[in-house]
């Protein structure tokens, strides 16, 4: 599986920090390499955020268009196309404690080597993890 990191944070609290953001996962039959992960990734400090639940300003449809100009083979294909998800955080006593929500397409879900790679970008590894299918990523 190829991964394409499409935004560089400004900070990074410390490299073991908790992540949220959007995600694509597109098949390798349609841009001629290997699977694709393509994500956006922001640090707790950069996310919105209420009270202790933490969300990536970034939007689904508003990121497609660098994956686009990335992807010329994207060009004419709208942003529901390919399965896609994202990464949200409940922070209830954080840093000793939080939750993250992982909300994507069933096509994703099914795929173990998909989940392994999205828990370790967005640094999942020391913290509860709700994943769960969600109608609004469905493709």
């Amino acid at each position: 599986m190829k991964i394409f990191q499409l935004h560089k944070q400004e900070s990074k609290e410390n490299k073991d920090s908790p992540n949220v953001g959007i995600f694509w996962v597109i098949p390798a039959s349609v841009i001629d390499i290997e699977q694709c992960l393509l994500y956006v990734e922001q640090t707790l400090v950069e996310a919105a955020h209420a009270d202790i639940f933490y969300d990536s300003t970034f939007e689904h449809y508003a990121v497609w268009d660098t994956i686009q100009k990335m992807f010329p083979k994207l060009k004419n294909t709208p942003y529901e196309k390919y399965p896609r998800g994202r990464v949200t955080f409940v922070a209830k006593n954080y840093p000793n404690d939080g939750t993250f929500k992982l909300m994507a397409d069933a096509k994703i879900l099914q795929q173990r080597e998909c989940l392994f790679e999205i828990k370790r970008i967005f640094n999942m590894k020391n913290y509860k993890i709700e994943v769960r299918h969600d109608a609004h990523y469905r493709t």
